[in-house]
């Protein structure tokens, strides 16, 4: 490939990711109810010929940088091209999802919004009616899913891949190593979960555990002091004040969409539509805890593309792996697991209680992905996608510990083993925590020093990778054994 090929890919490549992340945002934070990704798609036909992707394929540099940025662009290439496939697909899914609604009584709410309200609502026999109902549009949607997945499959052949080999390359997972990470995990801490699980749910809801439904879960580490403790107050300028002690700014670059808006989907995303300039972090505020985690965890993926350089090649200034961006979403996210951090900046003073409920429920999510990455790792061993329901059901129950809907065994496969990429990050955030505290001070969320690292790290974009991170913290190879050990120490 000539440097003339490259130079039409990063050209074409940053209006394409401009109009893209911009129709996304639209849709998805629900200021417009259809979705029309398909027609962004259909107009850079150059861009997302296969024959660019193999001329792509096998070209080596022997520049160490040049080389990261070439695996970024194939990766980019590839990632685009299945998803024209299946982008008229996407937006019959998303129009669908952004004008459902669910019955409640005299009322009608969001189908987008439904999670958020089983998070709120106190009433299980609500919970259960709301949860019933979003189940009943997934089903509809399901046949949509489906076609994609098989879509996704054949593209994946026909740029030469089997869809987990090419996953594995693009993003540097290793998912046999990660199965078998996930299911030691499950393993480890299946006693120390199952016991704190049954003894939170019969003292805060009265419930046992073999009686608890995933609603209920949802609900729990939402309520109670988790609402009380973490009031409606001005995020940002809790963050701001944080941050500036590790001198990093919030710049205006990064726009905030806060509002609980009709149609706006409930899960935090950030969308970096012109990078670094335009970065829209946007949640759906529901209360309590959730609002706190969803916002830092949005504000270090943000800032994480707020501080690329301006000059910097496309494939390093727009394209990173999901994992290497995911770790500093968690990193910011997991300062309300730090006593002496919710003490300065939130005013709260934490029991042991206080903290083993907010690590049982980090549990539960890290427990809840480990179970969805061996589900997802099974459905694209085969293409029996119709088949998977009650394995979905079973392999989630066991992971943690209540039934889950099989109506949700297909909609929630996450594209391109994002699952693997976000456990990946789990395991990276906890050793680059550690190493910030023996490096720097136990409050490196104060110091200067820190913040300088941080931002180099930052700085160079896509360059850093996750095993780069894990390098500049002191490690070789991934490993969950300081995540494991994280919680061993809190809940002994």
């Amino acid at each position: 490939m000539n440097m003339d090929t490259i130079q039409e890919i990063r050209q074409n490549g940053e209006r394409f990711l401009r109009e893209l992340n911009e129709e996304f945002y639209r849709n998805l934070a629900g200021l417009k109810k259809e979705s029309n990704i398909s027609s962004i798609y259909k107009s850079y036909p150059d861009l997302l010929d296969p024959n660019v992707f193999f001329s792509h394929r096998g070209v080596s540099a022997k520049d160490h940088d040049k080389e990261k940025g070439l695996k970024l662009l194939r990766g980019f290439l590839a990632k685009s091209i299945i998803e024209t496939k299946t982008s008229t697909l996407k937006d019959k899914i998303l129009t669908i999802e952004t004008r459902a609604e669910i019955p409640l009584g005299s009322r009608r709410i969001s189908y987008r919004s439904a999670s958020a309200e089983i998070k709120r609502e106190p009433r299980r026999k609500i919970r259960e009616e709301i949860d019933e109902k979003r189940c009943g549009i997934a089903l509809k949607l399901n046949p949509l899913f489906l076609e994609a997945l098989y879509t996704t499959h054949k593209t994946s052949s026909e740029l030469g891949f089997l869809y987990t080999n090419l996953c594995d390359e693009i993003e540097g997972l290793n998912l046999s190593q990660l199965e078998t990470n996930a299911r030691l995990f499950l393993k480890d801490t299946e006693y120390i979960y199952r016991d704190l699980l049954k003894w939170f749910l019969l003292k805060r809801m009265e419930l046992k555990l073999q009686d608890a439904k995933k609603h209920d879960l949802d609900f729990l580490f939402n309520s109670f002091e988790l609402k009380a403790n973490f009031p409606k107050r001005d995020l940002l300028a809790i963050a701001r004040r944080c941050l500036d002690e590790m001198g990093i700014e919030v710049g205006e670059n990064i726009r905030l969409d806060l509002e609980r808006r009709k149609g706006k989907n409930s899960s935090p995303i950030t969308f970096p539509i012109e990078v670094p300039q335009k970065i829209m972090l946007v949640i759906y505020p529901i209360g309590g805890l959730e609002d706190y985690e969803s916002f830092l965890h949005e504000l270090g993926t943000s800032l994480y593309y707020g501080y690329r350089e301006t000059e910097d090649e496309f494939e390093f200034r727009r394209l990173s792996e999901d994992s290497s961006r995911d770790v500093f979403a968690l990193l910011f996210q997991h300062l309300l697991l730090q006593p002496r951090w919710l003490r300065r900046y939130l005013k709260l003073d934490t029991g042991s209680d206080f903290i083993q409920f907010l690590y049982l429920k980090r549990l539960m999510s890290i427990r809840y992905l480990s179970g969805k990455l061996i589900y997802e790792i099974s459905v694209h061993s085969d293409e029996d996608f119709k088949g998977k329901a009650e394995s979905y059901r079973q392999i989630m129950k066991e992971a943690v510990l209540c039934e889950c809907k099989e109506a949700d065994y297909v909609n929630n496969v996450s594209p391109f083993f994002y699952t693997a990429s976000y456990l990946i990050a789990s395991a990276i955030e906890t050793e680059l925590s550690l190493y910030l505290m023996e490096k720097y001070d136990e409050e490196w969320w104060r110091t200067r020093e820190a913040g300088d690292f941080i931002l180099k790290l930052w700085k160079e974009g896509g360059r850093i990778t996750s095993k780069e991170i894990l390098k500049r913290v002191g490690f070789e190879e991934l490993s969950f054994t300081p995540l494991l050990r994280s919680f061993q120490e809190v809940f002994e």
